[in-house]
């Protein structure tokens, strides 16, 4: 294997760490630390309003919030990493999501998952900043929901 290689695959494990990170933030309700992954720039397109543009690091940490506080589980599956430049990545997944209507307080505590479950995608662009990837921007999308009984 050559450097080159071992550059590439370096950088697409950084960027799998970087939305994988997000992700596991976004449902920890770690606002401050998952706007922190974005660049100061960056868009944020929910999927739940996937038109509706959220601009800039600030105002994508005041939407996060906002929101009403309640457990999720966003499940990424088939992530794809492609290296445009030693700067520029996009990666993209495929999401599944459960919620319920509250938070869970404990480890030990339980709480009833709603019967919608819905499966998406995020596209995100990745930009080095300073020697550290962050999103650019994120397009979220939603193509699928399943009604359960």
């Amino acid at each position: 294997m050559n450097t080159l290689d071992l550059d590439t695959m370096l950088v697409e494990w950084q960027c799998q760490a970087l939305v994988t990170r997000s992700m596991n933030l976004l449902d920890k309700g770690c606002w401050q630390a998952l706007s922190q992954c974005y660049t100061d720039e960056a868009v944020l397109f929910r999927p739940s309003a996937p038109s509706v543009p959220i601009q800039g690091r600030e105002a994508i940490l005041k939407s996060f919030i906002a929101r009403p506080l309640k457990e999720t589980c966003h499940a990424l599956s088939n992530m794809e990493v492609s290296v445009l430049n030693n700067e520029t990545a996009i990666v993209t997944s495929r999401v599944v999501l459960f919620s319920g209507e509250e938070k869970a307080h404990s480890i030990e505590s339980v709480v009833l998952a709603k019967s919608d479950v819905y499966i998406g995608r995020f596209t995100d662009e990745l930009k080095k900043v300073e020697g550290k990837w962050l999103i650019s921007k994120r397009q979220g999308s939603i193509e699928l929901n399943y009604k359960g009984v």
